[in-house]
């Protein structure tokens, strides 16, 4: 609104359209495709949110435990472990050594590999190893009575993706260090993102 010649602004008519002014047209509204459109990605990430809840109701989705059993005639192994398992959950890892003979075994040499536990993190042992090599963490068990049983558990939470395999191994001891008896067991343990 321009002032007048004498310099004031006519305040009541701010704003107000001259009445012998019509407002402009509306734009025409945008042409719009009325049939819904999915792209391969949308489409795959819809059969991923379905099936999430069959796999959960089949235990695959989740955690899941396992047990895998071994013997050399002299010591029989049992390895409890997680089957499947969900990134940053705690679960435990059993290892269970029970003299099978009915005479007492001077040592045994249990192996856990660094590179199943690498998917770990916060791994802690209980008993704690004796040793830890290039390869393993090593726990020596000595003096198993008859029908005895020792167990080392560890507790660890999942940091790596997908399938870790290991091979728990062990070797029986005489009381001069000589192996008697060795075997393994293997297992795997995958992991949900």
């Amino acid at each position: 609104m321009a002032a007048n010649e004498a310099g004031d602004v006519p305040i009541e008519s701010a704003g107000v359209r001259p009445s012998r002014e019509d407002p402009p047209d509306l734009p025409e509204p945008p042409e719009i495709d009325k049939r819904i459109v999915f792209h391969p990605t949308q489409v795959a990430g819809l059969v991923m949110v379905g099936l999430l809840p069959l796999l959960s109701f089949f235990g695959l989705f989740g955690i899941g435990r396992g047990t895998v059993e071994g013997t050399d005639g002299t010591v029989a192994v049992r390895v409890e472990h997680p089957t499947w398992h969900r990134l940053r959950v705690r679960q435990p890892l059993l290892l269970q050594v029970t003299n099978a003979t009915d005479a007492a075994v001077s040592g045994v040499e249990l192996r856990v590999p660094r590179s199943y536990l690498s998917a770990f993190a916060d791994v802690a042992f209980t008993p704690g190893p004796d040793r830890v090599d290039a390869r393993d963490y090593v726990f020596a068990l000595a003096d198993l009575s008859p029908g005895e049983t020792r167990t080392v558990t560890a507790e660890m939470q999942a940091s790596g993706y997908w399938r870790h395999e290991a091979a728990v191994s062990w070797r029986v001891l005489g009381e001069a260090g000589d192996q008697l008896d060795a075997g393994s067991v293997a297992f795997a343990t995958f992991v949900w993102p």
